[in-house]
């Protein structure tokens, strides 16, 4: 976290609006790609996203430590779309535009193979693709994605081995 985000984030969490606001506008993008990889819908995610904001609004003055504010804010953020995939029933929709055009990323993989572990990906259990999402997607690293999830260590790289079995065999 930079320097200015723990200054923004004191604002914030001392009820400043316009520091909140600035939180917003930073965070919105890779909070939105990151809900957006767990529910799968632009429109969900756009809910999902808003919702961890109303949270971390309101509950900001509970972050004692200003460092932990980006994995406070994913974890929020996780726990926003595994909420917005429970509910709502079931419809499976594939996003060609993630297939074809993920912004930032050399085309490595060829599209019909980028499409198979799309919708692979996409039959998992949300808790599955939160898990996948947050180590491939958000890049993060293990003990990152256990703080997301707030889960310890151990459970975090079983549930992501799991996680990786039921997406290859989703492959087959």
């Amino acid at each position: 976290m930079t320097a200015i985000a723990g200054n923004v984030v004191l604002a914030a969490r001392s009820g400043d609006a316009a520091a909140f606001a600035t939180l917003v506008r930073a965070e919105t993008p890779a909070a939105y790609r990151l809900a957006l990889s767990i529910v799968r819908s632009p429109a969900e995610a756009e809910d999902a996203v808003q919702d961890a904001f109303v949270r971390a609004w309101r509950d900001i003055g509970s972050l004692r430590q200003v460092e932990l504010w980006p994995a406070w804010f994913r974890r929020l953020t996780v726990r926003a779309a595994l909420d917005q995939t429970r509910r709502r029933p079931r419809v499976r929709e594939v996003d060609l535009e993630l297939a074809f055009n993920m912004p930032g990323r050399e085309p490595s993989v060829h599209p019909a193979d980028r499409l198979e572990l799309i919708a692979a990906f996409d039959r998992l259990a949300p808790d599955d693709r939160a898990i996948l999402a947050l180590r491939f997607f958000a890049d993060l690293e293990v003990p990152d994605v256990a703080a997301a999830l707030g889960i310890p260590l151990g459970t975090a790289k079983s549930r992501l081995h799991r996680a990786l079995g039921r997406l290859r065999a989703q492959m087959r």
